[in-house]
């Protein structure tokens, strides 16, 4: 009963939406050319990078597992450790903050492609409290449950590695003298709110030779396994940078060979 009355408040359904291209968002078929990790390496140029960008858009690659409109419903597939695959129900405030995260970064400048070398994957920072109340508990096999609450949860934060195989440091360790590598280096862990759709904020870890965060303020727990995205013509949502419309996929699977 507790977890039915936080479904109700957490949801906020509608049968159309406006970030969804309807066209695009049936659910993934095996047939179908999926991204996969050889299309990038590490040590990446910011100039390849924007070239793989739109090659990687422009052949409407997708992600496998993701995300999907069904019955007016957004969906998005799981398969727990242990148990059978299911589906989780997504709200409309966690799609229209993760569209805001991208198109504020873009915006500001801390992002410059979404694929998987620069804005491709997340974390999530769950409410402490809320986890051990509602989160915690909930068995392995049934996972979907977990990532369907923690991603729906207005206080959960999504914390975003940028530049993730962008090369910025030079052989002995140190960063590149160029002003735009070091603007990156520096503001490469976006964490985006859901609460506040597309609210977005900068951590800085200096105790880690390449800046990577992996703590929040007190009362939030690090959650590694997060969500994925990446553009493509073919993709299910959409956001718009410089006044253009683009489409991105979501998927909680991780690139493979």
């Amino acid at each position: 009963m507790r977890l039915f009355l936080l479904s109700l408040a957490i949801f906020g359904m509608s049968s159309t939406y406006a970030f969804v291209n309807e066209a695009n968002c049936a659910a993934a078929t095996p047939n179908e050319d999926h991204l996969r990790s050889s299309e990038f390496s590490w040590g990446m140029s910011r100039e390849d990078i924007q070239k793989k960008q739109i090659e990687v858009y422009e052949k409407g690659l997708r992600l496998r597992e993701r995300a999907f409109v069904e019955d007016g419903k957004i969906y998005l597939p799981f398969k727990p450790f242990g148990g059978e695959e299911q589906k989780i129900l997504l709200s409309e405030r966690f799609i229209k903050s993760v569209i805001g995260h991208i198109e504020n970064g873009l915006k500001r400048n801390y992002v410059e492609a979404i694929i998987f070398p620069d804005m491709g994957h997340s974390h999530l920072f769950v409410d402490e409290e809320f986890y051990n109340k509602f989160v915690k508990d909930i068995p392995v096999k049934e996972g979907h449950k977990r990532y369907e609450l923690m991603l729906n949860h207005p206080e959960t934060r999504f914390l975003y590695h940028t530049a993730e195989q962008l090369a910025m440091k030079n052989e002995d360790g140190t960063i590149k003298d160029d002003r735009h590598l070091q603007w990156r280096f520096f503001t490469r862990n976006l964490v985006g709110h859901n609460k506040n759709q597309g609210k977005i904020e900068l951590l800085h870890q200096e105790d880690h030779n390449y800046n990577t965060a992996r703590s929040y303020d007190k009362g939030f727990r690090y959650w590694g396994a997060g969500f994925n995205i990446s553009a493509t013509k073919n993709g299910c949502f959409s956001y718009k940078h410089n006044g253009q419309t683009y489409y991105f996929d979501l998927s909680l699977k991780d690139l493979e060979p």
